[in-house]
C-alpha cells in the first residue's frame, strides 16, 4: 500500500471534499480522484460514496480510518527521529515572520512542531520588514525576497505568486470594461514587496481606479464584503470561498521563498531542526503558493 496514497485517503476522509483536500496536500483535484481511485482498485473495496455534498466514508472506510492515523503517526514519528529530535532540545527560537502567512498558511505546522518539541519556546515576531538578523533581532526569518543578504543562509521555498479576486456577486453587479469604469481596486498600505504602482500596472484591468488603501490583511476582508476588486497572494485567495480569480485569471510571479539564519546558528541544534521542519512543511504548499489550485 502507497503512503501517499493512504495521505490523501486522510486528507479527504476529514475534510469531505476534493478541493479542500488538495489544497491541504498541495496537489491537483486529479491527483487526489486518482490516489483515491487507485486505492480503492487495489484493496477491492469502495471506501467513499461520492455524495453532491462530497465524499462521504462508506463503513468500510470508517473502519479503516483510525488505522490509517495510525500508519500515519508512525511514519510522523519516524520522520522526526530522522530530524535529529532529541527529547534534551530547548530554549527559544526568535522568528520573524508576515502574520498572514501565519494565519492563512502555516498555524498548524507550528502546532505540529510544537507538539514535537515542546521544551523549545517559538517567539513570533509578526512583520513585513526585513529584519536584520546581524543585530539579532530575530534568529530565523522566513521571508519571500530576490537578493537576501549574502551573510545568511538558508533553504530555499516556493514562489509567493500573486493573482487579482473579487467576490461573485461584485463581478456580476460591475462591467470591467466600461467607460468610466464603475468598479474599483482595493489598495494597500504600502509595502516594499508589492507597490501599488506595480501591481496596478501589471493587473489585467489598470485603468481601473484605487479607491481605498488597507492594511493587508483588511484587503481580503473587504473585497469579501463586496468593496472592490484586490491583488492577493495566490495561497489566500485561491482558499476563499468568497472570492474568485478576476477574468483571465492570471497569475503574476512573485518573489521567491527562503527560510534564513545566520551562518553561525545553522549549527544551533534547535534552530536547525525547525529551520529544516518548516523548510518542508511550507515546500509541501509549493502548488497554493505559486497559483496552480485556482477554483
Amino acid at each position: 500500500m502507497n503512503w501517499n496514497d493512504l495521505r490523501v485517503f486522510l486528507a479527504l476522509a476529514r475534510s469531505g471534499s476534493v478541493r479542500s483536500a488538495a489544497i491541504r496536500l498541495s496537489v491537483s483535484h486529479s491527483t487526489v480522484v486518482r490516489r483515491v481511485d487507485t486505492l480503492e482498485k487495489n484493496l477491492g473495496v469502495r471506501l467513499f460514496e461520492r455524495m453532491l455534498q462530497g465524499y462521504i466514508l462508506t463503513p468500510v472506510g470508517e473502519a479503516m480510518l483510525p488505522q490509517a492515523e495510525q500508519v500515519e503517526n508512525k511514519i510522523h514519528g519516524l520522520e522526526l527521529s530522522i530530524l535529529g529530535q532529541d527529547a534534551k532540545l530547548s530554549g527559544t527560537i526568535r522568528v520573524t515572520v508576515a502574520d498572514a502567512l501565519i494565519q492563512f498558511l502555516i498555524a498548524s505546522d507550528l502546532q505540529r512542531f510544537k507538539l514535537a518539541y515542546p521544551d523549545i519556546d517559538v517567539v513570533i515576531k509578526a512583520s513585513y520588514d526585513v529584519v536584520d538578523l546581524a543585530k539579532r533581532e530575530a534568529d530565523v526569518a522566513i521571508r519571500f525576497m530576490a537578493n537576501p543578504p549574502e551573510h545568511l543562509v538558508g533553504h530555499r521555498l516556493p514562489n509567493l505568486n500573486i493573482s487579482y479576486y473579487a467576490s461573485h456577486e461584485y463581478l456580476k453587479q460591475h462591467d470591467l470594461t466600461a467607460d468610466p469604469p464603475t468598479a474599483n481596486w482595493i489598495g494597500m498600505n504600502e509595502i516594499a514587496t508589492f507597490p501599488t504602482t506595480q501591481w496596478l500596472k501589471e493587473s489585467p484591468y489598470p485603468y481601473i481606479p484605487v479607491r481605498w488603501s488597507l492594511p493587508i490583511l483588511l484587503q481580503q476582508t473587504a473585497a469579501q464584503v463586496g468593496l472592490g476588486m484586490v491583488m492577493l497572494p495566490c495561497y489566500r485567495g485561491d482558499q476563499d470561498p468568497a472570492l474568485q480569480r478576476i477574468p483571465p485569471g492570471q497569475v503574476i510571479e512573485g518573489k521567491p521563498g527562503l527560510i534564513l539564519t545566520l551562518d553561525d546558528l545553522r549549527t544551533t541544534e534547535r534552530v536547525r531542526v525547525f529551520v529544516t521542519f518548516m523548510a518542508k512543511a511550507i515546500r509541501q504548499y509549493a502548488d497554493l503558493l505559486e497559483g496552480r489550485l485556482p477554483k
